[in-house]
Formats: structure tokens, C-alpha cells, sequence
């Protein structure tokens, strides 16, 4: 057991970081690619900037990373009038990406499965409530 939070988040990262990527290379999906995917199956599309402050990323970062997701038929993005009349890019998956994203789900449900084994509903509860505190301790919030 860890005496330190440091070493705590560092070890539950790294363990989660290893089974996850062998998860998302199995799906040919590429660093950054899986939360961009996970976070568009939640609605029907996103404006880019929206979408970056979701993702935790800089514009110039989830640029490339759209790029990518795009050069590989996952998502769309198109031109839109927002109500300040300026246009934005509006993301939104691609049938391939939806289904791309489902099998993403799918294997977040199963990490999810694995990394929460031996827990009651309360501990898994409890356990996200207290590293969603410690992110908003860290952020300043």
C-alpha cells in the first residue's frame, strides 16, 4: 500500500495507462484519439473548442489530433454560424467512428470491470467522488 498520494495516482496511472493503450492499439487507435471518440459518443457532435475544453487539451493540441481522427474516416467536422454570427467547426463522429466508439465503450466497461474488481458499489462510489476532489484540489478550483 502507498503511504503517499503522489506514489498512489503515479502507480494507479501507470497499471491503468499499460491496459488501456494494449486496449486502444488493438482498435488501431492512437494516443488522444480514444477520448476524443468517447467524449463525441456521449451527444451528436461538438463544437472544436467545447471539445477541447472536455478533452483537457489545447485547441492547437486537439487540432492534430482531429486531424488524425479524420485522415482515418472517425470524424467530420464542418463550418458552423454560431450566435455571434462568427463560424466555428462543429466535430461529429462518422459511421465508422460510432462504430469505433462502441467497441471503445466496450472496452472502457471492461477496464472499468478490472480496475474496480473486489469493490462494492459504495467503494467505486466513493473512490471517484474522492479523485474527482483531489482534481479540483490540484486545479485550484
Amino acid at each position: 500500500m502507498y503511504d503517499k498520494l503522489f506514489l498512489a495516482l503515479m502507480g494507479a496511472s501507470a497499471a491503468h495507462g499499460e491496459v488501456s493503450r494494449r486496449a486502444f492499439a488493438r482498435m488501431g487507435l492512437t494516443e488522444g484519439q480514444p477520448k476524443i471518440l468517447y467524449i463525441l459518443r456521449r451527444g451528436d457532435g461538438l463544437m472544436q473548442k467545447e471539445l477541447a475544453r472536455l478533452c483537457g487539451v489545447r485547441e492547437s493540441t486537439l487540432t492534430v489530433l482531429l486531424r488524425s481522427c479524420e485522415d482515418r474516416g472517425l470524424i467530420r467536422r464542418e463550418r458552423q454560424a454560431t450566435l455571434s454570427g462568427k463560424s466555428a467547426l462543429f466535430v461529429t463522429l462518422t459511421d465508422e467512428g460510432r462504430r469505433t466508439a462502441d467497441t471503445l465503450e466496450e472496452a472502457v466497461e471492461s477496464m472499468e470491470e478490472l480496475g474496480f474488481r473486489g469493490f462494492s458499489a459504495q467503494e467505486r462510489q466513493t473512490l471517484l467522488e474522492m479523485l474527482s476532489k483531489v482534481t479540483r484540489n490540484l486545479k485550484g478550483e
